[in-house]
């Protein structure tokens, strides 16, 4: 029981693991979010700024409108330009942004109209912690951060009724708000956990569990990406699958299919080898030269032939700066097939002579 009570305060109720992999997916969210509010709040708080010089009713809070908007629009600013390169500053920016609204309804219903009940922060308090993704215990603790800080303002400048409702007030939405929060972030964080494991299932061969087809076209023009002068494309053929599987049957046809792909990830990169089709499978590799290139090779080659079965291999270098991801492949391809033929024309010499 305590062990799941603190999975789900710290994780939303998913494991560790899947909520790691769904970080990129919450700093992005948590991102648009920012730079929405804060532009939405922009405007809002200077209209209410404008006003302040004509209206004797709001004057008071002027200095509080003032801030709310620099601060607002530093916001907006930092959301919209650097957190797109510099992810990290997201969750700044998400503190930021709670300490900007939260103290921005405390200071209005706490400290400049001490005399009236507090609506803006009750509002705050319930409306916040659905708007931003983070570990519930976060969201919880920031609501009785402000929450406290609210009520020892309300002690030291309300009296009477007054500030008996608002700090009752203040005790009940702030529960509001730490169990909707709660609620909407569990909701969200396995939304994500539940789609990224729909994108692998979908990304993932289920007889050789490397990359497959769908994965392979995906990430085709994004590769380059990971490259800095140059990439090398390798692409291999297994040669003799319909004749192990009409001899031996398909399962022998598998685990030949198996062995080789563990081969092509091991020797290569599981993150970029991929099966694009029954017997064929292409891997990227960054930033290499021919030597290195043919090393590999050939120790693919060695291993697989070492336990009994065969492979055509092709590959082809090109230049990150002239680089035609079709043209790199289909001239790794051409190299494969003849490889392929030069096998099969060995196998016929050998069976004539026998």
């Amino acid at each position: 029981m305590v062990e799941k009570l603190r999975n789900g305060l710290l994780y939303a109720g998913v494991d560790r693991t899947s909520f790691e992999l769904a970080k990129p997916k919450i700093i992005r969210a948590n991102r648009v979010m920012t730079t929405v509010l804060s532009a939405f709040a922009t405007i809002l708080i200077l209209m209410m700024t404008i006003s302040s010089f004509y209206s004797d009713g709001i004057r008071q809070n002027r200095f509080v409108y003032e801030a709310g908007l620099v601060l607002s629009i530093i916001v907006l600013i930092a959301s919209s330009t650097i957190a797109r390169k510099y992810p990290q500053l997201v969750k700044i920016l998400v503190y930021l942004s709670y300490s900007i609204y939260y103290l921005y309804g405390i200071m209005i219903g706490a400290v400049t109209d001490p005399t009236g009940k507090t609506v803006t922060f009750m509002v705050m308090l319930v409306f916040m912690p659905t708007l931003f993704i983070d570990r519930p215990i976060h969201a919880i603790l920031t609501i009785v951060v402000y929450d406290a800080i609210f009520i020892i303002l309300c002690f030291m400048n309300k009296e009477g009724a007054v500030l008996s409702v608002d700090c009752m007030d203040a005790v009940v939405f702030g529960i509001l708000g730490a169990a909707s929060g709660a609620v909407i972030n569990h909701m969200k964080i396995r939304g994500y956990v539940s789609e990224l494991k729909l994108q692998e299932i979908g990304r993932i061969d289920q007889l050789t569990q490397m990359n497959n087809r769908n994965a392979y076209e995906l990430d085709l023009f994004s590769v380059t990406e990971k490259c800095r002068f140059s990439l090398a494309c390798l692409y291999v053929d297994a040669n003799g699958l319909h004749e192990l599987n009409n001899e031996k049957g398909h399962e022998a046809g598998d685990n030949m299919l198996k062995f080789i792909a563990e081969q092509v990830c091991d020797i290569f990169s599981d993150e970029l080898s991929y099966r694009i089709g029954g017997d064929e499978f292409v891997a990227f590799v960054p930033d290499s030269d021919v030597d290195s290139i043919q090393v590999l090779v050939s120790e693919l080659t060695d291993r697989v032939e070492k336990n009994g079965y065969h492979i055509a291999a092709g590959y082809e270098i090109m230049s990150l700066r002239h680089i035609d991801i079709r043209g790199l492949i289909k001239a790794a391809e051409s190299r494969m097939k003849f490889s392929k033929d030069e096998f099969y024309r060995s196998m016929n010499r050998k069976t004539r002579n026998n």
